[in-house]
């Protein structure tokens, strides 16, 4: 008769997500409908670029051809600034509404901040590249052979391509920064925390340009922004979106789901 073994099996916990993994998760979270985000924007800039290429058309022929017209007569174009509006929005709708949703999967609010952060610059990057593309292809086409000016239009036309997607990744990253703000307060003061921020923005504002008048710096201001390379101009972007972000984390740290 055998004696037999039977000592106990040890089972091996499975690794705790690391840092990276779960911020990277909530990222992929905020990907679960790409539609929104991914598809509509581009499916929006086409119809209006459509919509003002057959303007564009429309005064050509009413003129009696594009010769009469003069030759920077599509250039003032700003149609394309909407995608900046619309992603204000995108962050809002992230923020507000995934909130909830993922602290119900066990997400802290650092890691659900970090990863809806870290999707918001992958859209930056998405469209800047996407609308750099396009302006190049509207350059190699002679403005779509009428000489427009959609993607790039003037002020824009003349940098290379490299610097204007800078310049689109830079004003994506504000205005996305600057809807996780104002979605991170509304989350947690609600409509009144929104007519806070709403109304000391506004102060803010007033009292910088009461600042520039009294010391007498418009003039000095206005010949800095058009004396200086426009991406040195645009860079000033950058603390906003820095100073919107650092905002953003702080007031969601203590933020909690509503109905």
């Amino acid at each position: 008769m055998t004696a037999t073994s039977t000592s106990p099996t040890m089972t091996v916990a499975p690794a705790a997500p690391t840092v990276t993994s779960r911020i990277w998760n909530v990222a992929r979270m905020n990907m679960a409908n790409p539609f929104l985000t991914l598809v509509m924007p581009w499916l929006i800039t086409a119809a209006i670029f459509l919509l003002n290429l057959a303007i564009m058309l429309m005064v050509i022929r009413a003129a009696g051809g594009r010769e009469n017209l003069d030759p920077t007569a599509f250039s003032y174009n700003g149609g394309i600034s909407w995608i900046l509006f619309f992603m204000t929005v995108v962050a809002v709708q992230t923020m507000n509404l995934t909130f909830r949703f993922a602290l119900g999967f066990s997400v802290t609010r650092r890691d659900f901040y970090l990863g809806s952060a870290l999707y918001f610059v992958m859209l930056s990057l998405i469209f800047g590249t996407g609308i750099a593309v396009l302006a190049g292809v509207e350059r190699a086409t002679g403005g779509w052979g009428i000489d427009a000016a959609f993607f790039a239009p003037d002020g824009l036309a003349e940098q290379p391509l490299i610097v204007l997607w800078a310049l689109y990744v830079m004003a994506l990253l504000m205005f996305l920064f600057l809807g996780a703000l104002a979605a991170t307060v509304w989350v947690r003061w609600k409509a009144y925390g929104l007519y806070g921020l709403i109304i000391g923005l506004a102060v803010l504002l007033v009292a910088a340009g009461w600042m520039i008048t009294a010391s007498d710096s418009w003039g000095a201001i206005g010949e800095y922004l058009t004396g200086s390379p426009i991406l040195e101009v645009w860079a000033w972007t950058l603390p906003v979106t820095v100073s919107c972000a650092v905002a953003g984390a702080l007031i969601l740290r203590r933020a909690t789901p509503q109905a």
